[in-house]
């Protein structure tokens, strides 16, 4: 009984087997051509899309994001988040508290990821600001033992054991750039992205540097040189300013939670708070929900003023 239907199965699926095959052959032209014209379609849509002028917020969005997270991130994916998070918040709210403080609310949290952006950025950028003296000694180290190649020299930096994190990256990203197009005009927005990631003097004079030596083998030993000296003379400054900024950063990090904790902490130890009525106040009422979202965005905006007004790039 066994074997007869294993007998079966096998027969049928090998008429199966064949009539598939034989539909294949027969309809086998038409499914190739309709392939190979999806697959043209796609070609046209891409380059049309390469070809079509990218808008100047999107551009630079595109260059705030590839700094941020350093690999490409599609600014309208980006856009498409911030707008679900606003019809979410939006939602939430209207069912608790109103028409007029959702939308006030929604706005205030659908700009949050702009400002984590844009402090993430700032960061970076001081950051590698901070780099700069050690960047610029080791890179006119490593030109000069190199005979003036600026490809091996930017692959010794990289390689070098110098505490270049932030910098180190942005080189990395350079020379694959630089040495996947001979096309000056790519070669220039290569260094333009390296530049921007610190966006400081001295990045952007070692970046033009940098494609003038990649273009045209310009020795740029001296001008480089000169970068060093000027550097070295700003660093001073830049001492005093960093200790006392330091200060700052660590009230508004630090304090500014555990505030919050030790409140929650004290509401549930000396008032008898459940935790559970504790979270739906907070969270399932209009009051509470105002309240978390209201002290949210100010922390966040409180770090963004720090980021602005304290946290200035290493420069000349």
């Amino acid at each position: 009984m066994m074997g007869a239907e294993t007998t079966i199965t096998v027969v049928s699926f090998s008429i199966y087997f064949l009539l598939g095959i034989g539909a294949f052959l027969l309809l086998a032209d038409f499914i190739l051509s309709t392939l190979e014209r999806v697959r043209m379609i796609r070609r046209l849509r891409a380059r049309r899309r390469e070809a079509q002028p990218e808008s100047e917020i999107l551009r630079r969005m595109g260059q705030w994001l590839l700094t941020a997270f350093g690999h490409p991130v599609s600014p309208v994916t980006f856009l498409t988040f911030i707008a679900l998070l606003f019809l979410s918040i939006l939602y939430v709210g209207v069912r608790s508290v109103g028409i007029s403080t959702a939308l006030a609310l929604s706005g205030m949290t659908a700009s949050l990821p702009l400002l984590l952006l844009w402090i993430r950025v700032n960061s970076l950028r001081r950051r590698g600001s901070h780099e700069g003296e050690r960047l610029v000694s080791e890179f006119l180290r490593e030109y000069r033992i190199n005979n003036f190649n600026v490809y091996e020299t930017i692959e010794k930096v990289i390689q070098s054991p110098a505490d270049i994190k932030v910098t180190r990256k942005l080189l990395s990203k350079l020379l694959y750039n630089l040495r996947n197009t001979g096309n000056p005009g790519q070669m220039k927005q290569a260094t333009d992205a390296f530049a921007y990631g610190i966006r400081t003097n001295w990045s952007l004079m070692l970046a033009h540097d940098i494609y003038l030596a990649a273009t045209k083998g310009t020795n740029i030993a001296l001008a480089v040189e000169d970068i060093l000296i000027q550097l070295r003379e700003a660093r001073t400054v830049a001492e005093e300013r960093k200790r006392l900024n330091s200060e700052a950063i660590r009230m508004t990090f630090y304090m500014v939670p555990l505030i919050y904790c030790v409140t929650v902490l004290m509401a549930i130890r000396y008032l008898d708070v459940p935790v559970v009525k504790l979270i739906q106040n907070q969270f399932h009422t209009p009051e509470g929900l105002i309240l978390f979202l209201f002290i949210l965005f100010m922390f966040v905006g409180n770090i963004a003023l720090i980021q602005l007004v304290i946290n200035q790039r290493f420069d000349y």
